[in-house]
């Protein structure tokens, strides 16, 4: 049950999209992935990519000092996310961690995998989802009812 109450936590947090990555402050952005479309385009083209949502939690017997250095250490801002991912979006919920939600090019899963195993591990829990784009569905639900509603009436 929690695990569902999350993953409508993240659905709706990916749809406000109002956050932003703790980075290190040395670190230029990347401008090469930027926030981008979702999965499908209005035409209804399927494109040959997969969205993954990861959470990050922070491994509580670290301080964010602790966290940073094990990161640092370990590569993670070189290796995550992979130059052939997008993020889409990056937040971080307080008393969880970093929720991230990727647009990953069908087949690159393995190296999104060891960029978070080489990198993340030590300073992170991981938890990785394969999600998909709901918004679009509800949004006609919604409208689908709307209009029912005004049959009845």
């Amino acid at each position: 049950m929690l695990k569902k109450i999350l993953l409508i936590t993240l659905c709706m947090a990916w749809m406000s999209q109002s956050g932003l990555a703790q980075q290190p402050a040395a670190k230029q952005p990347d401008t090469t992935r930027v926030e981008g479309p979702a999965m499908s385009s209005p035409s209804g083209a399927v494109s040959d990519s997969i969205l993954v949502t990861i959470i990050l939690k922070h491994q509580q017997n670290k301080n964010l000092p602790e966290i940073r250095r094990v990161l640092e250490s370990q590569g993670f801002w070189d290796i995550f996310p992979p130059q052939d991912t997008r993020v889409l979006s990056w937040t971080i919920a307080m008393g969880l961690g970093h929720v991230i939600i990727l647009k990953v090019p069908a087949g690159a899963e393995r190296r999104l995998n060891l960029a978070l195993e080489n990198g993340a591990w030590g300073a992170f829990d991981t938890e990785i989802y394969l999600t998909y784009d709901y918004k679009s569905v509800w949004e006609d639900y919604i409208e689908r009812r709307e209009e029912s509603k005004e049959d009845r009436n």
